[in-house]
């Protein structure tokens, strides 16, 4: 399988790793590079007509980060536009897996989902247009004993936390209950964990259908439009430089998903991220297999998606090495701790890239976001096939299912996997919400908790375990 977690010692440790020659082979031959791409299925047009000479708020990037926040600015009265490199939700917005869930979720991101979960099921009704969200329960058998103990011990806690309008439904089934929900499986489980409100959105139609509702109650949505950087006058923000020409503005959202370290780092301010990419596919229906979302020890997840079809995916996160990865991947360390993921090393053409590609620009130059104007991560075919394989061994019902695409998203992870949403005290009125692998989940939440950050308001949520400062 090559470089697994436990060797994978971002930092000094990563010159280790490579050094034998018999783990180098499978480093240099597995996939994590960012290629070219499109987006998986579905587009929306960008707004007509000149870029606006002024608006009350930019939000640099069209991706569900991005739209969504732009929605929940609107709806507090203001103008909005947003510029996007490239096309609407074109790069992982379009390429998520889609859970929502709050399974094993820590402290920090768990209330982050738990609240997610009221919003994306109000979502239908708010738009009025079928989102592709689903309420549809979610199974996961612990892998081991220790994590059966770590999953009561955490189902227990937030029992008691938990409480008011918003109950947890998270508890223990076995039996016909659990024969159920695993109907037709191989394997005789007998305990697992049952998130009955969990929910499931298929990205490839929900991120298109929020940025039509965005453009529906007036956001400006400006694609091929990269966004260069900000000037200041005074020490505040007061234009937002696109190649298409500035936009006046005091205050601006950055929402650039994996870009978003990029674009910081030539405003001088360090966005501790690294590349991670992860690999899915899409299957044809298959009448006699469990509905629902499913994950199961052996590496096997799918998830029934609103079409009958199932995504599916091997819990596999590919890391290329970077630059920075020997800079700062040694904070990363307790995060490769975790036993249930996985990771892969990958040696490519992006470690060169990392270090030719510039990192300060002038605003009157060519960016290098116009340069990338969409690009998507290569699949990891081998390990999407072996992973379709053993869903078949244990589900039988999928023998006959057909695959219908397979792809890559690419995410910037923080070391300690909670997303960035934070002020960014060097530049007053600029406010990042960045980092994560769930921003298809929590984007409601999120895109409320932005706005509430950037307008001065009361969050909504307590910010600081998402600060870009806690690292510091």
């Amino acid at each position: 399988m090559g470089v697994t977690r436990r060797k994978f010692l971002i930092g000094g440790g990563v010159v280790a790793v490579v050094g034998g020659a018999g783990v180098l082979t499978p480093m240099l031959t597995r996939e994590g590079r960012l290629i070219p791409g499109k987006p998986r299925s579905g587009f929306v047009a960008g707004s007509e007509g000149p870029l606006p000479q002024q608006a009350d708020v930019v939000v640099i990037g069209a991706g569900i980060l991005g739209i969504m926040t732009a929605i929940n600015l609107a709806e507090r009265g203001l103008s909005v536009v947003a510029v996007e490199k490239g096309d609407i939700a074109g790069e992982q917005s379009c390429r998520f897996y889609g859970q929502v869930m709050t399974y094993k979720m820590p402290d920090a991101t768990f209330q982050l989902h738990h609240l997610a979960k009221q919003r994306w099921r109000e979502m239908n009704a708010k738009v009025g247009v079928d989102t592709s969200y689903r309420t549809q329960g979610r199974v996961e058998v612990p892998f081991d004993e220790e994590d059966l103990d770590s999953v009561r011990t955490w189902i227990k806690a937030k029992t008691q936390e938990v409480a008011g309008d918003l109950p947890f439904k998270t508890r223990m089934i076995q039996g016909s209950e659990l024969e159920q929900r695993l109907r037709g499986a191989s394997s005789n489980w007998t305990i697992a964990g049952f998130e009955e409100d969990s929910g499931s959105l298929d990205a490839e139609i929900a991120s298109f259908v929020m940025a039509e509702y965005a453009k529906k109650i007036g956001v400006r949505i400006y694609t091929n439009c990269a966004a260069r950087g900000l000037e200041t006058q005074a020490g505040a923000i007061s234009d937002v430089v696109t190649e298409k020409g500035a936009i006046k503005t005091s205050r601006v959202v950055v929402a650039g998903g994996a870009w978003s370290r990029l674009f910081m780092q030539n405003l001088g301010v360090d966005v501790p991220t690294l590349p991670a990419y992860q690999s899915q596919q899409l299957i044809s229906a298959a009448p006699n297999a469990p509905g629902g979302n499913v994950a199961l020890p052996g590496n096997i997840y799918f998830r029934e998606q609103a079409d009958g079809t199932y995504a599916t995916s091997p819990r596999v996160v590919v890391a290329p090495v970077v630059k920075e990865s020997f800079t700062y991947g040694y904070k990363y360390l307790p995060l490769l701790a975790l036993p249930d993921f996985p990771v892969h090393i990958s040696l490519n053409r992006q470690l060169i890239d990392s270090f030719i590609r510039p990192t300060h620009w002038k605003l009157d130059e060519v960016s290098p976001f116009e340069e990338n104007r969409l690009m998507t991560a290569a699949p990891d075919i081998p390990e999407l096939d072996a992973s379709l394989e053993k869903l078949k061994v244990e589900f039988p019902a999928f023998k006959d299912s057909k695959l219908i695409d397979q792809w890559s998203g690419a995410m910037a992870i923080a070391p300690d996997e909670n997303p960035i949403i934070s002020r960014v005290n060097e530049y007053p009125g600029l406010v990042i919400n960045t980092a994560t692998g769930w921003g298809m989940t929590e984007s409601p939440v999120s895109s409320e908790l932005t706005a509430d950050l950037l307008l001065g308001k009361e969050p909504i949520l307590d910010p600081q375990s998402f600060s870009l400062y806690r690292f510091s």
